[in-house]
C-alpha cells in the first residue's frame, strides 16, 4: 500500500462522518482519486460501519450508490452487490465469497475489497482464512509499481 492509501485509510478508519452524508461523498471522492484500493477502503467504512455506529440502510445506500456511480473499476459492481447486502444485515454464503475472492485474485492491491468480502459471510469453519492469505501473500510478492 502506498503511504498515501495509508493514511487515508488511517483517517477513515472507524471515523467516516455517517451523520454527514456531504463530508461522506467528499471522502468518497478523495479515495477514488488516490487509488482503486482506497476507493474500496471507502466502500469499507460504507459497508462495515464501526460498532455503536447506528447501521441505517437509508442512509448507508444512497452512500453505496454515490460511491458507484463515481467510482469505475471492473471489481466494482462485484464489491457494489456484496456491500449492499452488507449494509441490509444479510450474510453471502461462505461458497459465493470464495468464489468472489478468487475472481477479485486477479487485481492485486484491492486489499480493502478482499476484507470487505471477508467480513461478508460467517465462515464458522475457517474456509475463508488460507484463500485470504494465499491472494494476500501473492500480492505482497508482486513487485511495487513506481
Amino acid at each position: 500500500m502506498s503511504d498515501k492509501e495509508t493514511a487515508f485509510m488511517n483517517e477513515i478508519d472507524a471515523r467516516f462522518p455517517y451523520d454527514n452524508p456531504e463530508q461522506c461523498k467528499a471522502l468518497i471522492d478523495r479515495g477514488i482519486a488516490i487509488s482503486p484500493n482506497a476507493a474500496f477502503g471507502a466502500l469499507h467504512e460504507i459497508c462495515l460501519p464501526p460498532f455503536g455506529v447506528q447501521n441505517l440502510a437509508d442512509q448507508l445506500m444512497p452512500l453505496l450508490g454515490y460511491w458507484r456511480s463515481h467510482f469505475d473499476h471492473p471489481a466494482a459492481d462485484l464489491l457494489k452487490e456484496v456491500a449492499a447486502l452488507m449494509i441490509l444485515g444479510q450474510d453471502l454464503p461462505v461458497e459465493d465469497v470464495i468464489a468472489r475472492m478468487e475472481l477479485l485474485r486477479k487485481y492485486p492491491g484491492l486489499y480493502a475489497a478482499l476484507a470487505i468480502l471477508y467480513f461478508a459471510c460467517d465462515d464458522s469453519e475457517g474456509r475463508l482464512e488460507p484463500i485470504y492469505d494465499a491472494i494476500r501473500d501473492r500480492w505482497d510478492a508482486l513487485p511495487s509499481a513506481p
